[in-house]
This record gives structure tokens, sequence and C-alpha cells, in this order.
């Protein structure tokens, strides 16, 4: 009787390790996953999407979604309206009613007043180098949250006429913005990021700047907003100088329809220059407000944008923070 075959002692052959799938969340779609030795880079949009390596090399997979909106984000973007307190319409009230009040008494006490500032004017006019007084004093006045230089243009036409008290004005608007300009680039520039992703309007306003260019740069300088608060936006936002620059050289006509009024207030009994004064006055008013609706109409549509852009620079935050 045959011996039975010996058995074989080979060892059994290991079985091939199932691959694991990458996350659908982790790349964008349609894009396969990189390997762990070749980091790629996947193409989003208009920018580019590189992920993050470890020490070892490795790649780290973002696992964070991007946040959802806040209650304050969701109410700008369904135009819910923030509930104003009493002392918020209290103030807004007030400084209607002081404008209201001022140009009032300016329609009746015209005479009054003119006569009143006659010694002033007489002073700063024979003052060898007073011109450089209002140049400094709108230089001084020129950052935020200062205001002043519609009384201090209007004074330079009243003391030294159309023509010279228009080029003080020139100089001190222009050499205050400038110098408000590169203070707020240099020194505020971390401030303003923070602040556009803290304050909507802020934000808002910055982002439509920031797309629009020279043509929106212009307007913005034409409406109701202060001119050396859009300088600060101009100047956190990114603009360049050359495009500040254009935008303020521009914008001096509405500087002298402020110089004229002062100066027409000096020719009292004049009817020509006092029906001139009113007629430049309501252009300017029209002109103001007319602008001041089109960048509202613009915030209004970039809200959206301006919201996301807030979400992913959560989103950012938490994965700078602690990164997978």
């Amino acid at each position: 009787m045959s011996a039975p075959a010996p058995r074989s002692l080979a060892m059994p052959q290991p079985q091939p390790a199932l691959a694991a799938p990458a996350p659908a969340y982790g790349y964008p779609p349609n894009d396969s996953a990189p390997s762990s030795s070749s980091p790629q880079t996947h193409q989003l949009g208009e920018s580019e999407y590189k992920p993050p390596e470890f020490a070892n090399g490795s790649i780290a997979r973002s696992i964070t979604r991007t946040p959802s909106p806040t209650q304050s984000e969701l109410d700008l973007l369904s135009g819910v309206r923030r509930k104003r307190s009493w002392q918020e319409m209290i103030r807004q009230v007030l400084v209607l009613a002081i404008i209201v009040v001022v140009i009032a008494l300016i329609e009746v006490y015209h005479d009054k007043i003119i006569n009143a500032l006659k010694p002033v004017t007489r002073w700063l006019h024979g003052l060898k180098g007073g011109w450089l007084i209002p140049i400094v004093a709108m230089i001084a006045l020129s950052f935020p949250p200062l205001f002043g230089h519609e009384v201090i243009a209007m004074l330079c036409g009243l003391v030294w006429g159309l023509g010279p008290g228009f080029g003080i004005v020139v100089a001190g608007t222009l050499l205050g913005e400038i110098i408000t300009f590169f203070f707020f680039r240099f020194f505020c520039g971390a401030r303003g990021a923070k602040l556009e992703l803290s304050n909507m309007n802020y934000g808002t306003l910055a982002h439509i700047v920031r797309k629009g260019g020279i043509v929106i740069a212009i307007i913005t300088r034409y409406s109701a907003l202060p001119a050396h608060f859009t300088t600060a936006v101009f100047a956190t936002c990114g603009m360049p100088f050359w495009v500040f620059l254009i935008a303020a050289v521009v914008s001096l006509p509405k500087q002298f329809a402020i110089v004229y009024i002062g100066f027409a207030l000096g020719t009292s009994g004049d009817t020509q220059s006092n029906k001139i004064q009113k007629i430049v006055l309501g252009i300017t008013v029209v002109i103001t407000v007319a602008a001041m609706v089109y960048i509202r109409r613009l915030m209004f549509t970039a809200r959206a944008d301006v919201v996301y852009a807030r979400r992913k620079a959560r989103q950012a935050k938490l994965e700078g923070s602690s990164p997978v």
C-alpha cells in the first residue's frame, strides 16, 4: 500500500490590501485625490487650491465644511433691518434738525453773519502767509472721525474770493487726503481687514470699492459719505494710489461748490450771486443723493458675496487653528 502524498508546505499568499477611497469632501468634485508622494494643485475657478502638507510630506485633508451664516448675515441676505434703539433714532433726528437749523439761520441772518465775520476775514486776508492757516487746518481735519472741511472751504471763498479760495481748498484737500491715505495704508491695514469681517456695512462698501475700480471710486467720492472716510476705506481695501488720486482730483468740483457758497455769502445784496448760490447748492445736493443711492444699490447686490467671504474666512480660521 502506497504512502499518502505529502501536503504542500507553501505559505498562503497575502491578499492585497483594499485601497481606502478619498473622501468626497476633501477635494473638488471631478478631481482625483493626490498621492502622498506628489502633491497636486487643483484649479478652483480663477484661483488655485494647493492641499496643505504635514511635516512628513503627507497631504492634509480638510474635513471642515463652510460654516453656516450667522443670524446677522441671514438678516442681511433676507433684507431684515436691525431694530434701532431709541438712542440711535434720537441722534439721527438731532443731526438732521441741526442741519436744517443751520441752513435756516444762514438764510435768515445772512447779513448779520457777514458783518460778524468781517474782522476775522480782514485779519486773515491781511496776514502774511495767512493762506497757510486753512491748509494746515484742512490737513489736520482730514483724519476721521474729525470733520469741518466744508466750513473752512466756505471761509476760504468768503475771505480770498472764488479763484484763490478754491486754490487754497485744493491744496489743503489733496495734501490732507494723501497723508490720510498713506497713514491708513501702512498703519491701519490689519484693522481695516478685521473691520471688514466684523462690520457688515464697512465690509460691503470695501467689497464694491475693491471690485469697482476707478468709476466706483469717483462715484463714492461724490456721495454723501465724508471724503476722508472714503479715503480710509480706499487705503485699507488695497486700492492703488493712482486710482485714489484720480478720484480725489475728479471730485474737486464738489469742493468748488462749497467755496462758491462762501463767496456768494460775501456778495451781500447781489441778487444774481444769491440765485447762483441756490442753484449750485441744489445741484450739489442732487448729485450727492444720486451717488449715495447708487452706492447703496451696489452694496445691496454685493451682500451675498460679502457673506460668503465671511463664511470662508471663518472656515480658514478653523482649519488654521486645528489642522487635520
